[in-house]
Formats: C-alpha cells, sequence, structure tokens
C-alpha cells in the first residue's frame, strides 16, 4: 500500500478574494463584448475561456531538464509522459476534466481523442510533425487550481523541438483566436542561469517578473552529489541564489528542486516496505552506504537486503534519499519519510509560489492580455464603437486599478528593463496596505507613510522634467494615481 502526502497543504489562498473578483469584472467585460455582433462574439468566446479557467503555468526548459516530471509532481499523479520520447516532443497542455482523456491537436485542425487509463499517453496518433499541441484531462484536485503547459523544449538538440514550443506559446500569442490556450506564468527549468538565447527566447514570451519563476533542477546531484561532503540540496540552494543575483530582477524567485523527490512521495511510490528497508540502513556509516549500493549482493553487509531490494530504493528515493533520509524512515516510517521528501525536494515551496502571488500575477497577467485583444480589435474596425465602449466601462471600473498598474510595469519592463520605476511598480503592485505601496512595513505608522508618500508624488513630478520612454511615462502618471490613492486612504 501506497503512503499518500499528509502534509502538502501548501497552497496560499490569500489572494483569493482579488482573483475572484478581478475574474468576475473581466467575465463580464467579455459577455458584453460577445453582443457586438457574431465576429465580436468568436473573440469573446475565447477571451471569457481565458480569464475564468485557472491560471495557465507554461514550464519551459532544455530537454532533459526535468519538465514532465515536475508536472507529475505537481498534479501528484503519473500524466506526463517522461519515457515515450515522441509523446515529450509534443507541446502538451494539462486539464482538470472527466472522463480521463488526450485530445491530439493536428496542424490542420482535426482532433483525435485517446482515452487515458491509469498511466501517461503513450502515442500521439499523428505523426509527431504533425501535431501542434496535446490537451489531457484528468478529474484532478491539483488541476483545479493551475493549468499546466509541459514544453519539448528550448535550445534542444534538435530545431524542430524549440519550433513546436515557439510555435504554441510564442506565435500563439499574435492569434487573438487562440487566446484560451496563451500561458500566464512561467517556470523556467535548468542546472544553470539561462543562456543568451535563452534569455531572448523567454523574453519572447511576454511575460514580466512576476510571473516567472526559475527552478534549479536535479538539486540532489549538485556538487559531488549524495557522498559529497556538502549536501547537495544545500549547495544548489546556494547557487540558485547566485543565478537569481546573476539574473537580477528577471524572475521572481530561483528555486532549487529535485524533481525526482517531489515525483517518487507525491505520485505515492513510497510505501511501508519502502520505509522499512531504508530504515534499516540507519546504522550504516557513509561508506558501508556506499558499498551497499555498488555491490552486486548488498546482502553481505545488510543481511535479508537483496538487489532487487537495493535497486528499488534507488528507484524510489535515490542515492540522497538513501544517505539523507534513513534515519527519517527508521524513526518515522512511510509518512514521515513521504513528509520530508515533499519539503526537501523544493515542491512545497514552488507550490506555494505558484499558488499564491504568482496565481494572482497571473490574473493581473491575462487581464492585460485582455485590454491588448481589445485594442487590437477597436483598431481593427469590427465593430468599434461598441469594442470602445467596452474598454471604457471595464477601465472605469476599480478593480482595474492594479491591472493598469500591471500593464505599465509589463511595457516598461519590456522597453527599459533597467528602468528604476521598476521596482516602485512592482511595489505598488504587490502592495495590500497604504504604507506597502511605498515599500514600507504595515506598522509604519500614518505620518510616517503619509511623508513617505508625499516624498514620492515630488520624485514623480520631478521625472516629468526628465527624458522618459512612452512607456515610462504611463508608468509614472500610473505611480501618481497610486501614491494619490494611498494618501487619501490615510484620511
Amino acid at each position: 500500500m501506497t503512503t499518500p502526502p499528509t502534509t502538502y497543504n501548501n497552497i496560499d489562498t490569500s489572494r483569493d478574494q482579488s482573483i475572484g473578483a478581478l475574474t468576475t469584472l473581466l467575465t463580464q467585460a467579455t459577455d458584453a463584448l460577445a453582443q457586438g455582433g457574431p465576429e465580436l462574439a468568436e473573440h469573446a468566446v475565447q477571451l471569457r475561456e481565458m480569464v475564468s479557467r485557472p491560471p495557465r503555468v507554461a514550464v519551459v526548459g532544455r530537454l532533459k531538464s526535468g519538465k514532465s516530471t515536475l508536472v507529475n509532481a505537481l498534479t501528484q499523479h503519473e500524466i506526463a509522459a517522461t519515457g515515450s520520447l515522441e509523446c515529450t516532443m509534443a507541446v502538451s497542455m494539462y486539464f482538470n476534466g472527466a472522463p480521463a482523456r488526450a485530445e491530439i491537436h493536428s496542424r490542420s485542425g482535426e482532433v483525435k481523442r485517446i482515452p487515458l487509463s491509469e498511466g501517461p499517453l503513450e502515442e500521439l496518433g499523428f505523426p509527431l510533425e504533425d501535431v501542434d499541441h496535446i490537451e489531457q484531462f484528468l478529474p484532478n484536485a491539483q488541476l483545479q487550481r493551475l493549468t499546466l503547459i509541459d514544453t519539448p523544449g528550448t535550445a534542444t538538440l534538435t530545431v524542430e523541438n524549440e519550433e513546436r514550443t515557439r510555435r504554441v506559446l510564442v506565435d500563439g500569442q499574435q492569434d487573438t483566436k487562440r487566446a484560451s490556450s496563451w500561458a500566464d506564468s512561467l517556470v523556467f527549468l535548468s542546472d544553470s542561469a539561462p543562456r543568451e538565447d535563452e534569455r531572448l527566447f523567454l523574453s519572447q514570451l511576454g511575460m514580466t517578473p512576476l510571473t516567472s519563476v526559475g527552478v534549479l533542477s536535479r538539486a540532489d546531484s549538485f556538487g559531488a552529489g549524495a557522498f559529497g561532503q556538502r549536501d547537495p540540496l544545500d549547495y544548489a540552494a546556494t547557487h540558485a541564489e547566485n543565478i537569481a543575483a546573476q539574473l537580477g530582477n528577471s524572475v521572481l524567485e530561483v528555486v532549487p528542486l529535485s524533481g525526482f523527490l517531489a515525483e517518487s512521495a507525491l505520485v505515492g511510490r513510497v510505501n511501508g516496505t519502502i520505509a522499512r528497508t531504508l530504515g534499516h540502513l540507519a546504522s550504516l556509516n557513509r561508506e558501508q552506504l556506499l558499498d551497499v549500493i555498488e555491490v552486486e549482493d548488498p546482502s553481505v553487509i545488510v543481511p535479508g537486503l537483496s538487489a532487487h531490494m537495493r535497486d528499488e530504493l534507488l528507484d524510489t528515493v535515490g542515492e540522497y534519499g538513501i544517505v539523507a533520509a534513513r534515519d527519517i524512515a527508521a524513526a518515522e516510517g512511510a509518512v514521515g519519510l513521504v513528509n520530508w521528501m515533499i519539503e526537501r525536494s523544493g515542491i512545497s515551496r514552488l507550490t506555494q509560489l505558484l499558488t499564491g502571488e504568482m496565481s494572482y500575477f497571473a490574473v493581473l497577467q491575462r487581464a492585460v492580455r485582455m485590454l491588448d485583444v481589445l485594442d487590437q480589435l477597436a483598431g481593427a474596425n469590427i465593430n468599434t464603437e461598441h469594442v470602445r465602449w467596452v474598454q471604457s466601462v471595464t477601465l472605469s471600473q476599480p478593480g482595474m486599478h492594479f491591472v493598469l498598474l500591471y500593464r505599465s510595469y509589463r511595457n516598461t519592463y519590456a522597453a527599459t528593463p533597467d528602468s528604476r520605476l521598476l521596482a516602485p511598480l512592482r511595489a505598488a503592485i504587490e502592495a495590500t496596505s497604504a504604507a506597502e505601496v511605498v515599500g514600507l512595513s504595515r506598522t509604519a505608522s500614518p505620518n510616517q507613510v503619509r511623508a513617505e508618500l508625499e516624498q514620492r508624488l515630488g520624485e514623480m513630478q520631478q521625472l516629468a522634467m526628465g527624458l522618459l520612454s512612452a512607456a515610462e511615462d504611463e508608468a509614472r502618471e500610473r505611480l501618481v494615481v497610486a501614491y494619490q490613492a494611498a494618501l487619501r486612504s490615510l484620511g
């Protein structure tokens, strides 16, 4: 019997009210847009699906960086193919839904449906070069909060792999009739800092640092690995901090992750037998452990431990788990082992990011993209007067304040990534109090907050006299509005 996780409750619901209110507002706007005639109704269907679905996270990285393993860990289900090479070479989208099935979309528009049983999709039904993307549906509680896009990779061994990713994630952004498939946030997996070609690709996805998180993959093998003098996960954490410093403010955070430990714990591979076998190794020193892993017959070191049992341990917890978790298994059994693997792997922190603040920023991202589409439709002479009316009513709603701030942040980041306005914009977007709008603690006194807000307003007035890009000038105006609103809230 496998052991389910008992402490994987790292879902952040603090932003749910804001997400719900903004989602309702955007849904009402798409319903209003649909009343403008058949052509607008077609666009409204795509926009409505985009704004009403759970935030969609694109998982991007090099070939064999652990993307599908991460998808399995996040869904707590072996849904992503890790063994079928052909299936890992196509873009796959994962949704909560029943019955369990895969829908393979060809580039010509044909759709082939394949029922899914317990395991992942193993064959495409179309030649790989004819596949646009795959949509997979599974009754899954984790997918109720996040939908996922697993990609074949960037800077991979074949140009075709990157082209498939680019066609769906980059080129697809230009087609408003595919708005429902757009990604809202991004996870980039790598074992080092992104290369220049990868940075360029990531910049073309239209994300911001608030909707992008880096993952330092295979963290349990860093340095000299499990038998090195330094714990590889601790080493990976230091390396992640260094990469975050190199990237500046281009990602929200860099998380060290052992996808293997996370997947193994969360898809139910750990059971009482595994925990007992591992616990029997608790009394061994590191040299003896190394011998257990390397010798043909480990029973000469641990009586009763067969080669099959040893190999099963390696397939479930790996060398790092054998070295670092044997005491946990001996003392706390399967439940303690699973919980240790979840927390130590880094998946808990990554999930907290994706379901918390990043989830809120993802909704701001999609709201801005909806405003972009309305601008495009207004310029396309498709019942322009109706589109302008929808724009006007939507923008007049109080809930759009943070959307407009985020739009300025996105545009400024794209045009001037080293702009001094990015930090104050980010503070204003993340703020939940007047003090936080200007980067002060919530415990700051009203007089301190007022003085800081007035100083910032003065700085914004001075900036108006200098040379600013168009995006920066709009950002300055949005910050003035934010600071004035914060002053009014102080009374």
